[in-house]
């Protein structure tokens, strides 16, 4: 095997590798903003919920 194919095989690992982080990274971020969010939007959505039923 030539050396520009060994160094494209190699290339091509290492980018996947640095896409999964990525993902990964991303899953957390969001994992994170959903937990601290989460409970935030879900009580301002129940006191609109009662302000509506009020009316």
């Amino acid at each position: 095997m030539s050396k520009a194919k060994k160094l494209l095989k190699k290339t091509r690992g290492a980018t996947m590798v640095e896409y999964a982080l990525l993902i990964i990274a991303i899953m957390v971020l969001a994992a994170g903003a959903y937990r601290t969010l989460g409970t935030k939007v879900g009580a301002n959505a129940g006191k609109a919920s009662g302000e509506l039923e009020k009316q």
